[in-house]
């Protein structure tokens, strides 16, 4: 299987979470990407709250260790392409 370039991880993600993101008001959205701390995979999470309550975080995408640069390079593209927020956690 072909490796993915960082623009194709960018838009399946967004594609993912494109039906969850309803845009309502005082809602805070963003994007958590997981970082592997041995050899485990890179998860991409999609998170909502309505400001007084609870967290809602689902899984949207998972890729294996050896792609870290590219996917860091793809939540460049989020940033700046979709404007979304996106929290790193090692």
């Amino acid at each position: 299987m072909a490796k993915k370039d960082s623009k194709q991880i960018a838009w399946e993600v967004f594609k993912e979470i494109e039906p969850l993101w309803k845009k309502q008001p005082n809602t805070i959205y963003a994007i958590r990407v997981v970082m592997p701390q041995f050899d485990n995979g890179i998860n991409i999470f999609f998170e909502w709250n309505k400001i007084g309550r609870a967290t809602v975080s689902r899984e949207v995408a998972s890729y294996d260790s050896g792609s870290v640069d590219t996917v860091m390079d793809a939540v460049v593209v989020l940033k700046t392409k979709y404007n979304l927020t996106v929290n790193l956690y090692k």
